[in-house]
């Protein structure tokens, strides 16, 4: 890398699948896919359930640490200027900042903030609280508040942003992505299909289902192979 060089650092559910956040891919909460639990339908239809099923993975991820692949992309955006890097995690477990990645871009929001269903206009705040049934939080407008995430069948936050930072990037790194998850799946996609030479690579277990757009693949265990990849760029 030079100093024109712009790096977007995309990471998934594989990174923090290491430090014992499970994967929504192949795994259930009590007999149901996530996907059914994470879902507008799904608050519409019983928020209390929605409540019980973050309450527990708030209580999870407390319990959790991250692991030599944070710390690796941590590591490597404290060597460089702070507008050469953008971090964007579609994960909300917070992992990234334990290891203390700074101004880490959240798409898919944060588990442990919890914002106004209504969107009245309060911001979202930090909470690390469990509600259980008949104690559900509710906001200064009268309206139930709710975990600060996108659910299926909303739109992941702030993609003007996201677009603008990979305008500008001549690297594009994904960690412990599936490459089936829209839009973001498409991110590398755009970025070959525009002009301009731009740098893809991916580095997870398996070969993601968008894998005929890297340029790069290094398959393993993020922990092993990220801080390697890094070095090497």
């Amino acid at each position: 890398m030079d100093e024109s060089m712009h790096i977007f650092v995309l990471t998934g559910a594989g990174i923090s699948a290491e430090s014992g956040i499970p994967v929504f891919q192949g795994t259930s909460w009590r007999g149901r896919p996530h996907a059914e639990l994470a879902n507008i339908h799904a608050w519409n239809a019983d928020p209390e359930l929605v409540w019980e099923y973050y309450s527990e993975r708030r209580r999870r991820a407390r319990e959790v640490q991250p692991n030599a692949a944070h710390f690796a992309l941590a590591n490597f955006a404290e060597s460089l200027s702070a507008n050469r890097f953008f971090l964007c995690t579609q994960n909300v477990d917070g992992l990234h900042e334990a290891a203390g990645s700074k101004n880490v871009f959240h798409v898919h929001g944060c588990l442990f903030e919890t914002r106004c269903a209504d969107e009245c206009g309060q911001l979202a705040f930090a909470d690390t609280k469990e509600y259980a049934a008949g104690s559900l939080p509710r906001c200064v407008c009268g309206a139930l508040q709710r975990p600060n995430v996108c659910w299926f069948g909303e739109q992941p936050y702030e993609l003007d942003r996201v677009q603008r930072e990979l305008d500008q990037c001549s690297v594009f790194l994904a960690v412990g992505t599936s490459g089936s998850v829209q839009p973001v799946a498409s991110f590398v996609a755009m970025l070959k299909q525009r002009r301009g030479p731009t740098r893809t690579m991916f580095v997870g277990l398996e070969r993601p289902a968008n894998a005929s757009y890297f340029d790069d693949i290094h398959l393993g265990k993020a922990s092993a192979v990220l801080a390697e990849v890094l070095r090497r760029l």
